[in-house]
């Protein structure tokens, strides 16, 4: 017996509405905090808002083994030292630690190069983590990445 037109086609806007909002969903709750960690860092970054940046960064000895620490004022004085003109995140990858989760923000600076912004949740929110010996000779909050798509 062969079902109504009508009845097929609601049931195809149905499927992908369905799909939209479990992306909306995927979007707001997965993907997106550690882009919105990043943005405020960058807002902390061109205002020179020492204490923003308190809030929004955390210090890594070695990040394969999770030694995070909070960081202490000359971290902070060194940060803000630098000259920062904002980039544009390019992509996100997720990488599995030992004790946490990094999300690494493939962040490409405006005169082209390309290097990574480090995100991890702390006590339920995400924050940017800089190392603490500098690994780029760049910027001190930038890591090195080498990018391959």
């Amino acid at each position: 017996m062969k079902l109504p037109t009508r009845v097929s086609f609601l049931f195809f806007i149905g499927i992908f509405a369905a799909g939209s909002t479990a992306l909306g969903y995927y979007y707001y709750f997965v993907y997106s905090p550690p882009l919105k960690a990043a943005a405020h860092f960058m807002d902390a970054m061109e205002a020179k808002d020492e204490q923003a940046l308190r809030s929004d960064v955390i210090v890594s000895s070695d990040i394969d083994d999770g030694n995070l620490r909070e960081p202490e004022d000359r971290d902070l004085r060194a940060l803000l030292s630098e000259h920062f003109q904002r980039g544009r995140i390019l992509d996100q990858r997720k990488r599995e630690g030992k004790t946490r989760d990094y999300y690494y923000l493939v962040y490409r600076e405006p005169d082209g190069r390309v290097f990574a912004l480090v995100a991890t949740e702390i006590d339920g929110r995400f924050r940017v983590v800089i190392p603490e010996v500098p690994m780029s000779r760049r910027h001190r909050y930038l890591w090195d990445y080498t990018w391959t798509n």
